[in-house]
């Protein structure tokens, strides 16, 4: 892509509610199918959703093992499309790897990490964004007057409830190595 039609598509300093950089293609990464994903979005796909929890989870972990807290947690934020029994289209292909890659993290490393006190699961924000292209959404917000059922507020909650929950049980038991969708244990 040139750089004019790049700065067309995505202009400078120009910011979505969320602080995100405009996308303006009619097509974006959630319409893709696997000949379409060029490599600098797959590898910033798993840059931000696969390489980025493995480091700061390692990075937490050495610390961990330093504290003296008695409980410790780590919650990778992940999404139904990483679950294997699901149906799946042919789209995002790469978003789905991504999210695959960080459940199975969260399901290798969660039973060691629980003999040292560190709580490790995956919860599934639930959905707060439509990822449909700019035009697209804003056409079905205005027809139908949409807007996404939850927010940033309510996927924070869902975040933290496995580590609240725990709290609120004595003596305190902390759930380890599962997948949470909608407060619930979810399978994997």
């Amino acid at each position: 892509m040139s750089e004019e039609a790049r700065a067309a598509l995505f202009p400078a300093a120009q910011y979505d509610t969320n602080m995100q950089q405009v996308d303006l293609r009619s097509t974006n990464t959630w319409k893709l199918k696997i000949d379409q994903v060029e490599l600098p979005e797959l590898a910033e796909v798993f840059a931000i959703n696969t390489l980025a929890p493995f480091i700061l989870n390692k990075r937490a972990i050495l610390l961990f093992d330093k504290s003296p807290m008695p409980y410790k947690f780590i919650v990778n934020v992940s999404a139904m499309e990483g679950k294997f029994y699901r149906y799946k289209t042919p789209h995002h292909p790469h978003t789905n790897m991504a999210k695959a890659a960080v459940n199975m993290m969260t399901r290798t490393c969660a039973e060691e990490l629980t003999g040292r006190s560190i709580f490790m699961n995956s919860v599934d924000t639930g959905w707060i964004n439509d990822e449909n292209p700019r035009e697209k959404a804003q056409e079905i917000a205005a027809t139908h007057n949409f807007q996404t059922p939850l927010d940033e507020i309510d996927a924070a909650a869902r975040i933290l409830d496995p580590i609240f929950g725990g709290f609120q049980q004595e003596p305190h038991v902390f759930p380890s190595g599962q997948f949470f969708k909608d407060y619930q244990r979810s399978e994997w």
